[in-house]
């Protein structure tokens, strides 16, 4: 499946889940549905998140979807930019993340299981400047 079309197919997905969490809104009054949000500065199930330190804690980058290019981002609440600050990763998506280190896929590609949790090696820390959902090589 192309990655325009897979990206798409999630938001689409996700669109559809907060819709029908909407409608059942007023039907059900215990629990209510929530979908990851990106960008939020937390991790939530479904999320790849790039951490500032390593460790896995503190002020973290979370994606839902890729990002060709971490240039113009900065760490939720912050004004730390994204791009080549990143020193650990949690990967709570069922997708395998795949990181680079220069924007559009170029550089080194690296890949983060899912569930994966860890510090960045030498090649990938503080060098990160885009990650997708899939293997963009």
């Amino acid at each position: 499946m192309r990655s325009g079309t897979r990206q798409q197919l999630r938001r689409l997905v996700v669109t559809g889940v907060a819709v029908a969490a909407l409608g059942t809104a007023g039907i059900a009054t215990a629990g209510s549905a929530s979908a990851a949000t990106g960008k939020n500065g937390v991790v939530e199930v479904g999320e790849f998140g790039l951490y500032y330190v390593t460790g896995s804690s503190g002020t973290v980058f979370d994606l839902f979807v890729s990002d060709t290019n971490f240039s113009g981002d900065v760490f939720p609440g912050t004004s730390i930019s994204a791009n080549d600050n990143t020193e650990s990763y949690r990967n709570r998506d069922s997708l395998t993340w795949y990181v680079y280190t220069n924007a559009s896929a170029g550089g080194s590609e690296g890949w983060l299981d899912p569930g994966y949790v860890g510090n960045a090696s030498t090649t990938f820390k503080n060098k990160i400047s885009s990650a997708y959902y899939y293997d963009a090589n």
